[in-house]
């Protein structure tokens, strides 16, 4: 499955409208919010077609179907094709590693219901986690899906760059944080993001993380983050791969396409994250040229004057 769609579902009270275009998108928020009652008209729909009172539009090559605690999830899993299963956080498999490991290779994208989003084992983008937004348009509502995290820039001074892991980007930040004195640092993976955060304090520290693949510890850090306003900043990226795509440094005009709509390139049974995309793309198209990519070891190209200031410059405009 791959490419955006929207979906919209209307009841005799209520308009929910969902913009999808990536394999996981969890829908957090407080009780009351609409999130439960959004899965309910779907279920409804879908045993009872019109007669629910429901009316229910999407793109025809793409169907719909909610998870329960009854459900036999690993047959669904197994069988489904372009479809958008909906989840709610009280289907008790939906927390076992089994589960969202077969979710990672099934023909299809998910929307979770969680105010936790706190999924082990599924790398799923922080782009990806929206909150339901309620308009009251006389007796009726209308509600639409917007991203809970957007991005906060900041070009001040930093004491220590903590990098979530130790390969190609941990060492380009490396070589820029020592031309500029400061120290930079690995947390080991995107997990332990967070307990590095407690262990460096004292210092303004800016934290890089592949942000597609950073949802499950999002809220944590930066939760953080918000307490400590001053002395810490995020730059989620798509990925350091994505990074260097968007930097044209490479000369390729399909890349600007890709990245244009990258969802339209991404089949979700091949990737499951952007970040496994991007990774392997920038592999394929820097190959056999100076620029050849390596996630283990940083192409030394890379850390050269022109290019550094071209990646520089996504990182400062985006």
């Amino acid at each position: 499955m791959k490419g955006k769609h929207v979906i919209s579902i209307t009841s005799r009270k209520a308009t929910y409208r969902l913009e999808l275009e990536r394999k996981i998108s969890v829908l957090k928020g407080n009780s009351g919010t609409g999130k439960s009652s959004l899965i309910r008209l779907i279920s409804e729909y879908l045993e009872y077609g019109k007669q629910s009172g429901v009316k229910l539009l999407t793109d025809p090559v793409v169907s719909l179907s909610v998870l329960t605690n009854t459900s036999d999830w690993s047959e669904i899993l197994a069988s489904v094709h372009d479809t958008v299963l909906f989840i709610d956080e009280d289907v008790r498999y939906l927390y076992s590693e089994s589960f969202q490991r077969e979710l990672w290779a099934a023909d299809c994208y998910a929307v979770i219901v969680s105010r936790s989003g706190r999924f082990a084992a599924l790398p799923y983008s922080i782009s990806g986690i929206y909150e339901l937004v309620t308009e009251k348009r006389g007796i009726n509502t209308a509600t639409t899906m917007y991203r809970l995290y957007e991005e906060e820039r900041d070009r001040g001074y930093f004491d220590l760059v903590l990098t979530e892991d130790s390969n190609s980007g941990f060492e380009w930040f490396s070589f820029l944080a020592d031309k500029a004195g400061i120290h930079c640092i690995s947390s080991g993976g995107k997990s332990s993001v967070f307990t590095s955060l407690l262990q460096h304090k004292g210092g303004k520290i800016l934290v890089f993380a592949d942000g597609a693949a950073f949802g499950a510890e999002m809220e944590r850090v930066y939760q953080y983050t918000q307490l400590h306003p001053e002395t810490t900043m995020l730059y989620l990226p798509e990925s350091f791969e994505w990074l260097i795509l968007r930097s044209g440094i490479l000369h390729d005009e399909e890349i600007r396409t890709v990245l244009a709509s990258p969802s339209d390139y991404i089949d979700s049974r091949l990737y499951f994250s952007w970040e496994q995309f991007f990774s392997a793309y920038l592999t394929e198209k820097s190959k056999d040229t100076v620029y050849q990519y390596s996630k283990t070891k940083l192409n030394s190209v890379l850390t050269h004057e022109h290019c550094i200031a071209k990646m520089l410059q996504v990182i400062e405009n985006g």
